[in-house]
């Protein structure tokens, strides 16, 4: 590190941090970011003391708001953790529904994700875009819940709406329409050198750092490592729909954007393989 390094302050505040306030500090040398020292933990709701004086049936309202973004994940590991415990078996059919809203649900983060991609590498055209498209999924969303971000849409046993047939047609041309734009922005990310060169070789994280460091999800997947609980630990309808699990071994945040592009891409495929064999019930 050379005595030209200089400290950048960004947060606990400041238009790159989308949810919880948090702070870093990095330490940088000319074009490289060779430190950066992070803190967390500004807020604490106090979810897990609220739960306690809340029944089974409240807190899955009060689970499903620990993130917007990711809400499903959130309550169906609480509905599952209680369907143990009761040792309840849910409908087939539920399965199934509760499949469909959770890869919308990822289809909406994700392209939220790769919308402030675009925006923070100064790509904000495909920001407007992606964003544009994300509509269509939060739109899908609110036509089988009744809502486009905290979907309320399970309880304890199954789930609280049923999918008709005109909602399948419906959720159908939707995902259509998605699935030949992600493949665009795709192409486009593979080639646009306002992307290529913002995103190829930086911000790597090898195969051992991101273990070490507990990463997960996407992030994990792009450091080439094969790890998805929906493959590793079928839970839901997972261990019928057919998918694979998506990897990049670029390390970077090229890989990462690319494992969000393609997973996108095989959720449209888990959904559209769900809705049309939805068990009766």
């Amino acid at each position: 590190m050379s005595e030209a390094a200089f400290q950048i302050p960004i947060g606990p505040q400041h238009p790159a941090l989308k949810e919880a306030p948090e702070n870093f500090t990095f330490t940088v040398d000319g074009e490289y970011v060779v430190d950066v020292k992070a803190r967390i933990g500004y807020n604490h709701r106090g979810i897990e003391k609220a739960a306690e004086s809340r029944s089974y049936i409240q807190n899955l309202y009060l689970v499903e708001r620990v993130c917007g973004i990711c809400s499903i994940a959130h309550v169906s590991t609480y509905a599952q953790a209680v369907e143990e415990a009761l040792n309840l078996e849910i409908p087939p059919r539920a399965k199934y529904i509760r499949t469909i809203i959770y890869e919308l649900n990822r289809i909406a983060s994700h392209y939220l994700w790769l919308g402030i991609a675009g925006h923070e590498i100064g790509f904000d055209t495909l920001f407007m875009y992606i964003w544009r498209d994300r509509e269509i999924a939060l739109n899908i969303l609110e036509q089988l819940t009744g809502n486009r971000v905290t979907y309320a849409a399970f309880t304890i046993g199954g789930v609280r709406r049923d999918i008709s047939p005109q909602m399948v047609k419906n959720a159908k041309d939707g995902l259509t329409i998605l699935e030949e734009r992600m493949k665009y922005y795709k192409k486009l990310c593979l080639s646009e050198p306002t992307v290529l060169k913002r995103a190829v070789g930086v911000g790597v994280l090898k195969p051992q750092d991101a273990i070490a460091l507990c990463a997960v999800g996407p992030t994990l997947r792009a450091s080439g490592i094969k790890s998805d609980v929906r493959a590793d630990d079928p839970y839901l309808a997972y261990e019928e729909v057919p998918f694979y699990v998506v990897t990049y071994d670029g390390c970077d945040v090229a890989s990462r954007v690319l494992v969000r592009c393609d997973e996108t891409l095989v959720s449209i495929g888990i959904i559209k393989h769900a809705l049309d064999h939805l068990p009766e019930g």
